[in-house]
């Protein structure tokens, strides 16, 4: 119909022109055929009639043109309303093919009718192909024979639905497609079906995963004695689920409220607690947490609640756990870490108290040896009396060692951040170099590098200790060579302690377990060189503790070297005296051996002393021949002889330049060298030697307080040495009564600390409690580790506490300060 409509629409025109020009062409026509021959009425009557045909074809013309206005109306609707299907059709297509379902509609005879892609998919062909497709030619036999009942159903007016599993190739899980039959009535008949399908593989999968959980649940509520309980806010009304009926042992489902169910269950002194924390929890909606006793006595529970929302109701679920065997096992637990705390406690007891009691016996032979030391008459006995005095003093290294390392486990070591002075540790650790050394083939050399500051701020002791380790390690196992300790200051708050030797080294695999503890890198060195393996891991604890690092390199027969990093803080102290002093010399050098000649260059320059080649009044050099013939020919000489290569010397006695001649025992360092400075100075001045003219000098009175006759005897020999009278006390009760009966005529106290009767603490206190003597100088001695000297609170009430056996540098800085004011500052009861 379009087609004609259109086709007599071009054609108008044509037809509208024709009808126009027919009368007078029929009149022309006529006109020139017969007109002469016809009489004028009939031309007349021709005429009317071609207007009556003029006027009916212009009627005609008319009809024409509104008829063709009509055409173009009803063509351009009917075009309009073809457009306007189409796009329903692709829209309803598009809207089809996206939704996430299968969709198709099959007549009664089982003919496709209609579907969508997903629908086509299933099937593996394209919508257009299942159009008007049997059934029966795309299911496969087992397919049908599960669909034909229910497709039956469908067209009996029922509605049906079976679940679909598919293997997919490209998925390693199944699909799980749900198949629904929905009957089409038409004129209350069925004339067809729908099938709806939809991927319900992810619900599928999560109840499954529900019922496993659930499943799950239930077996680890019977296993682990959990169980649910259910309070209602508003009425308070407790609901037991069965697994809380069987682990309560109740037969009822329900209690009235909180109260009678904490009467039920709870233990009488809980039950207060208990109901009111549960209400408390409820009521605010809060989190809860808290463990009962039963009524019986026999079990626990602990508790835990959340408020929940359960079928759109807010409630408050509380979870119930048999805890019986972990509060058993708990409070087992406690009563073993009381016991372990009680053995742990009469552990540092038992330490503390052999620490002091070892110490003492150890420092008085550390005294004794430094008294036969002045008395030795020959070099074998002072040889003998030092070495005895070394193994002596790695018997404290020893003891100092494993009560550190106990006392840093338990976080008990204590560190100081007091001012030293580096060339005061490097004279120790010199001492400390020197006294390990097993024979004279070792040269010994202890270097600092550039420009080093002397004076720093932090704990002396403990780098001494831990450099001193080192030091131990690398003398216990390097029998020829050398060993060097290298200072070196790598920033303004860094310094670098290096120790190098020429030992057999250690393997590489064994130089990581270095630092475990009573570690040795292999069996055979701990057989052949002995050792606890204490010292490394003590080392690197230490220098962790205080922010430094530890690193140690060796190869198997090349030796090994150890770096430690400490960070300080330097001192802004200057020692003005000992700067005019250095400054003031021009030191001579005449040092055969190369490496010992450049090593004493550095430290002199070092210093800031000027070396010379010749023409200084003073004289370094290590050839004893040479140093004599030296001072002989130059009267107002002095010299300073070092140790050869192998760390020490070997000098003959020269009776007119002994009093010239400085001897250095060990390797050369600052200290050394400011010792023999000021052994010019003093020779210079004139003042007396005071070992030899003690009755020149001020005379002091000392009490002494010590309870172990032995080191008493040790200390008065030495205060006896320099000039000191001493009165003796064996506990603190004698020293108090002593100060009563004479204190105005003493200038200080040594007091020790742990005593029988009364210790020094309490001792120093009764002291301190009389006016009189309240500013009496105390200082404390006591026989445990410098580590632990100042630390304790109790130990403020002494001016200063000094270890066991004096040090003779500390000692003779003690008098100094008395003879150069012997009267005390009077007592203010202010």
């Amino acid at each position: 119909m379009t087609y004609s409509l259109r086709y007599w629409q071009r054609r108008y025109k044509l037809i509208a022109v024709l009808l126009g020009v027919s009368p007078y062409l029929a009149y022309w026509f006529l006109e020139f055929s017969a007109g002469p021959s016809l009489p004028s009425e009939v031309w007349q009557s021709v005429a009317l009639v071609t207007a009556f045909w003029s006027l009916n074809n212009l009627l005609v013309l008319v009809y024409f043109e509104y008829g063709n206005r009509t055409i173009k109306a009803s063509v351009l609707q009917h075009d309009n309303a073809e457009k306007a299907r189409e796009i329903a059709q692709r829209d309803l297509e598009s809207l089809l093919n996206g939704v996430p379902y299968m969709l198709g509609y099959w007549d009664k005879t089982l003919h496709n009718r209609f579907s969508n892609k997903a629908y086509a998919n299933w099937f593996s062909v394209e919508p257009k192909t299942l159009l008007d497709k049997h059934i029966n030619a795309l299911l496969s036999p087992e397919r049908l024979e599960t669909a034909m009942p229910l497709i039956n159903q469908a067209l009996n007016g029922e509605h049906c639905e079976y679940l679909v599993k598919l293997k997919n190739k490209t998925e390693e899980r199944p699909t799980h497609i749900l198949v629904q039959y929905l009957p089409d009535f038409t004129d209350g008949k069925v004339s067809g079906f729908y099938a709806i399908g939809q991927d319900i593989s992810e619900k599928y999968r999560a109840e499954q995963n529900l019922i496993l959980r659930t499943k799950l649940l239930e077996l680890a509520s019977e296993i682990a004695h959990v169980a649910s309980i259910v309070v209602e806010p508003t009425t308070g009304e407790v609901q037991l689920t069965p697994e809380a009926q069987r682990l309560l042992h109740s037969t009822n489902e329900t209690f009235a409220d909180l109260d009678a169910f904490c009467q039920r269950f709870v233990c009488t002194t809980q039950q207060a607690l208990v109901e009111h924390s549960l209400r408390l929890a409820v009521q605010q909606q809060s989190s809860l947490s808290i463990e009962f006793q039963t009524s019986d006595g026999e079990v626990y529970f602990g508790c835990s609640g959340e408020s929940v929302i359960i079928q759109d109701k807010p409630c408050y679920l509380m979870c119930l756990m048999d805890i019986t065997e972990s509060t058993h096992a708990k409070t087992r637990l406690i009563e073993a870490k009381e016991r372990a705390d009680q053995l742990t406690a009469a552990k540092s007891q038992f330490v503390a108290t052999m620490s002091h009691e070892i110490r003492n016996p150890l420092h008085t032979i550390l005294g004794l040896c430094n008294l036969l030391n002045d008395q030795c008459d020959t070099e074998t006995q002072q040889d003998l009396t030092e070495k005895l005095k070394h193994c002596t003093e790695d018997l404290v290294d020893l003891l100092t060692n494993s009560l550190d390392s106990f006392r840093l486990d338990r976080g008990e070591l204590h560190f100081e951040n007091d001012e030293f002075d580096l060339w005061s540790l490097v004279y120790n650790l010199s001492n400390h170099l020197y006294g390990g050394a097993k024979n004279h083939d070792l040269e010994l050399r202890i270097e600092l590098k550039g420009n080093i500051h002397r004076h720093w701020i932090g704990d002396a002791f403990r780098i001494k200790q831990m450099v001193g380790n080192l030091i131990s390690n690398a003398c216990k196992f390097t029998e020829t060579g050398h060993i060097h300790l290298i200072i070196s200051q790598l920033s303004e708050n860094l310094l670098q302690f290096t120790v190098n030797d020429t030992g057999p080294g250690i393997p590489e695999e064994s130089v990581k377990n270095l630092f475990d503890q009573l570690a040795q890198s292999t069996p055979s060195t701990a057989r052949l060189y002995g050792g606890s393996g204490l010292g490394l891991n003590l080392v690197k604890s230490l220098v962790e503790h205080i922010g430094g690092t530890i690193k140690i390199t060796s190869s198997e027969g090349s030796g090994t070297s150890a770096t430690l990093h400490v960070p300080l803080k330097p001192s802004e102290k200057k020692d003005t005296e000992t700067l005019k002093l250095i400054n003031a010399q021009t030191i001579q050098l005449a040092v055969s051996h190369p490496s010992c000649d450049k090593h004493a260059r550095e430290m002199l320059e070092c210093m800031g002393c000027k070396p010379v080649e010749h023409g200084a009044a003073l004289l370094i050099t290590d050839r004893t021949e040479a140093a004599h013939a030296h001072l002989d020919a130059h009267p107002d000489h002095r010299a300073l002889i070092l140790p050869a290569a192998g760390g020490h010397v070997q000098t003959s006695p020269h009776p007119d330049c002994s009093s010239r001649i400085f001897l250095v025992q060990g390797p050369l360092q600052p200290a050394v060298i400011m010792k023999w400075l000021r052994s010019l100075q003093t020779t210079a001045s004139g003042k007396p030697n005071l070992s030899t003219q003690t009755e020149a000098l001020t005379e002091l009175v000392v009490l002494l307080v010590e309870d172990v006759k032995m080191t008493r005897t040790v200390i008065k020999a030495l205060l006896n040495r320099r000039g000191i009278k001493c009165i003796e006390a064996e506990n603190g009760q004698k020293a108090v009564e002593i100060i009563q009966a004479q204190g105005d005529t003493i200038d200080f106290v040594l007091m020790d600390i742990n005593m029988p009767v009364l210790n020094g603490i309490d001792a120093t206190l009764q002291i301190r409690s009389d006016y009189r003597y309240g500013n009496l100088v105390v200082y404390a001695l006591t026989g445990e580790d410098e580590s632990t000297t100042t630390h304790s609170r109790d130990w403020s009430v002494f001016d200063k506490v000094l270890s066991k056996p004096l040090k003779m540098p500390t000692l003779e800085a003690l008098l100094d300060t008395h003879r150069a004011t012997k009267v005390p500052e009077p007592y203010s009861q202010q």
